[in-house]
């Protein structure tokens, strides 16, 4: 779009939102969200859209780099299971103390997206996983040379914790502003490289592991980390992000009581609970988030008090990444179908994942181990490859960010 009309666009802008808010004593767009508009108007946001290039052109060169970042940070976080067995051995912290190390990292990975993704909005995507790659390359230098366990939970889980947080949150939002019909083969695509680091990196832990120890391992595996570095550089800013920013700017004039708190309430943005579907969705994906981030430490921990070998706990953990890799892709591309709504794929998914796991404690055989690892992989591919979209099903692509965080 040029100059010209990025002008024309906020002047109307400005004139709708003037109208709107002068017989309105509240700010609409900040705080009702059970009818929440993608923009101010359905033929402008069509027309956005179709100027903005989505779904074509450099829509598909951010699926690339999202799919590297994806391949090196969630797939190398999920398998931890592998180093988890050798830092037992390493340090002898015992199970409970060595697993509180990847809890603390999934929590920070999980838990900063709100921060990370108000802080991609406003000092962009790309600044801000850069940074989140320089502190990963810091927590995992560090963490190849303490001398106990217990540093690990600064080094390991706190700063690397907190570069995986920053980068993970706009990597993960930032395509749902490109895709707009193939949203959710797009997102399923690069959910599903996660399952190709998952595949990659067990086998790649334990040839390090082998020839140059476990702290060698490490250190190797920061450098890979700060690949994302180089390769976020690529990413350019969302449109209609900036056309938010403009918006919010052209109202400041109106909100001098709003703007002391403005910031926090961008970044959490409880108002959102308004929403039931929401609210609902969002109890469902914390319960399930629980269980497959748990299922990363757990199941190799299981293999392992079942007596079978770290080669048996690499390729259940390679399955495992496989797996995902073929269910993120097909339930992306089966959702943008509409053949039923995504919200009932999600359910029928959880509900087989559900029992798979209650069978796992009885099933103490390697076949078995390995065929379980093979389901969940499969089958959490609808809490992760149908996140995005069913989000913005439930608000509206724009509150994903801050939906997305919470």
């Amino acid at each position: 779009m040029s100059h010209s009309k990025d002008k024309e666009y906020t002047e109307n802008l400005s004139v709708h939102r003037n109208s709107t808010l002068h017989d309105s004593q509240e700010l609409h767009d900040d705080s009702d969200t059970t009818h929440i508009p993608f923009l101010t108007d359905d033929s402008i946001q069509r027309s956005v859209q179709k100027e903005d290039g989505t779904d074509k052109g450099y829509a598909w060169f951010i699926l690339i780099v999202s799919c590297i970042v994806y391949i090196i940070v969630p797939g190398s976080v999920k398998s931890f299971g592998v180093l988890y067995t050798e830092l037992l051995d390493y340090y002898d912290g015992g199970a409970g103390n060595t697993a509180g190390i990847p809890g603390v990292l999934l929590f920070l990975y999980f838990g900063l997206a709100p921060v990370s993704n108000y802080l991609g909005e406003r000092y962009t995507y790309r600044v801000v996983i850069g940074i989140g790659s320089c502190l990963v390359l810091i927590g995992q230098t560090a963490s190849a040379f303490v001398p106990q366990l217990e540093f690990l939970y600064l080094t390991y889980g706190i700063i690397t914790g907190l570069g995986c947080g920053l980068i993970f949150g706009p990597c993960s939002t930032i395509l749902s502003f490109y895709f707009d019909k193939k949203r959710g083969l797009a997102t399923g695509i690069m959910a599903s490289c996660s399952g190709i680091g998952n595949m990659c990196f067990p086998y790649m832990y334990k040839y390090l592991i082998e020839k140059y120890g476990l702290q060698g391992t490490i250190l190797i595996a920061g450098a890979i980390y700060f690949h994302v570095c180089p390769v976020s550089m690529f990413l350019r800013q969302p449109k209609y992000v900036t056309r938010q920013i403009q918006e919010r700017q052209l109202s400041k004039a109106r909100q001098k009581e709003m703007q002391k708190c403005g910031a926090l309430k961008r970044i959490f943005r409880f108002d959102l609970f308004k929403n039931s579907k929401f609210t609902v969705y969002l109890t469902a994906i914390c319960l399930q988030a629980a269980n497959t981030t748990s299922n990363k430490v757990i199941l190799p921990g299981h293999i392992r008090g079942l007596g079978f070998g770290i080669e048996t706990i690499t390729l259940a953990v390679s399955l495992f990444g496989a797996s995902e890799l073929v269910g993120r892709i097909l339930l992306g591309w089966f959702a943008d179908k509409n053949v039923i709504s995504r919200i009932t794929i999600f359910m029928i998914c959880s509900f087989i994942y559900a029992v798979t796991a209650f069978c796992m404690p009885y099933l103490p055989y390697k076949p078995a181990v390995i065929a379980y690892a093979v389901v969940i992989g499969a089958f959490s591919g609808s809490i992760w490859g149908l996140n995005q979209v069913i989000i913005i099903d439930c608000v509206g692509l724009k509150h994903l960010s801050p939906a997305f965080g919470l």
